[in-house]
């Protein structure tokens, strides 16, 4: 073995001592090690953050596959600026409790594609569950953090947000969860479905009011005085729920009844469904038309003197024309109920009339 040479003072050449060598051989070893630990923190955070990503893809995929869930958030945001009638909006609780209707929503739409993953197979749709876009793991993980960052959103606005957000989460869980599964029990499928969109609605108004302060206001007399343009809007969606949940039946219908769901469709046969969705329209049509005035507290006057204010007329047009352009759809998909595709593409005009709808409360009541 051959061992490099020290120099004397002389310049001879010496050859290391044992010692030096054994101090050498430590020194390289300490090295080695501390190499390797930075080697293996260096693979560690590559691997979380290549973990990260994964996620964050998941959650992009989702957001693409159920653009749909826009509704809730947009309902969310109606009902909030109702709740803040004759008020200065409050925008950072108008964001953030959009933000909690769309989390909890999207949460709830992915908790249902991992309960059925073996239905959407038979249906082929298009969603990252069947088509190996995300793992299971990942997708429960995902859902615990959107209800998880909803409830520390809506918690600073007071209990009633709280239990509307929670009573959400209860329901969409229930609807799914195998052991409950409401979603295969007539007429809790669309029932539930309906309400939930109502309470999301609910959120938006009962948070703007709730975290609403006016020197001239006593909060209790406003917190009721301003319920029933909230009320309208949440009985809009919770109506409307019943033309696309069993809109949507009609179009899944090879797959529920592959696993024996108890649907409209089903239960009561595609012509019987169809009255359902288009007495919906008229309900709604009804309950506008009876709003011929409603009682709000004036500003500047006494909390308890009140003052008749009339409804706009443009919002009652837009209702109605609303109404009959959702009637007409509904018409027109009696006549290809055996068409799938037909039927899904006809969902996304639905939706915007929704939001037609919702915009025609804000100017009925603004």
């Amino acid at each position: 073995m051959h061992f490099r040479q020290k120099v004397s003072r002389n310049g001879e050449k010496i050859e290391k001592s044992y010692m030096d060598v054994i101090e050498e051989r430590i020194r390289s070893y300490k090295r080695a090690k501390t190499n390797s630990k930075i080697k293996f923190h260096k693979h560690q955070l590559n691997s979380n953050s290549d973990t990260l990503i994964q996620y964050l893809r998941a959650f992009i995929y989702y957001v693409k596959a159920r653009s749909n869930v826009y509704i809730f958030a947009f309902a969310t945001l109606v009902s909030s600026i109702l709740g803040s009638h004759t008020t200065t909006i409050n925008y950072s609780i108008s964001i953030q409790v959009v933000i909690a209707s769309y989390f909890m929503a999207l949460a709830t739409y992915i908790y249902n594609d991992i309960a059925d993953m073996e239905v959407d197979k038979i249906n082929k749709t298009n969603r990252p569950s069947v088509t190996g876009k995300s793992t299971r793991k990942q997708l429960i993980i995902i859902v615990s953090a959107l209800n998880g960052t909803a409830l520390l959103l809506v918690s600073s606005m007071g209990l009633y947000t709280v239990c509307i957000s929670v009573l959400f989460i209860t329901l969409g869980i229930a609807y799914s969860h195998p052991k409950l599964n409401l979603k295969h029990k007539f007429p809790l499928k669309t029932v539930v479905t309906a309400t939930g969109a109502g309470l999301l609605s609910l959120l938006g108004g009962v948070a703007a009011i709730t975290t609403t302060v006016h020197p001239s206001y006593d909060n209790n007399t406003f917190f009721f005085a301003s319920l029933l343009p909230i009320i309208y809007a949440a009985l809009f969606f919770f109506t409307f729920f019943f033309i696309l949940g069993p809109l949507g039946d009609i179009g899944d219908l090879k797959g529920d009844r592959a696993v024996g769901r108890c649907t409209f469709p089903i239960v009561l046969g595609i012509r019987s469904t169809i009255m359902v969705m288009l007495s919906m329209p008229i309900m709604i049509l009804a309950m506008t038309l009876s709003l011929t005035y409603y009682y709000h507290d004036d500003l500047g006057v006494s909390s308890n003197t009140y003052r008749i204010m009339f409804i706009n007329p443009l919002g009652i047009y837009l209702t109605i024309g609303s109404c009959i352009a959702a009637l007409v759809f509904i018409l027109r998909i009696s006549k290809k109920t055996d068409d799938a595709l037909a039927i899904k593409s006809v969902r996304p005009k639905m939706r915007l009339l929704h939001i037609l709808l919702q915009i025609s409360l804000v100017v009925i009541f603004m």
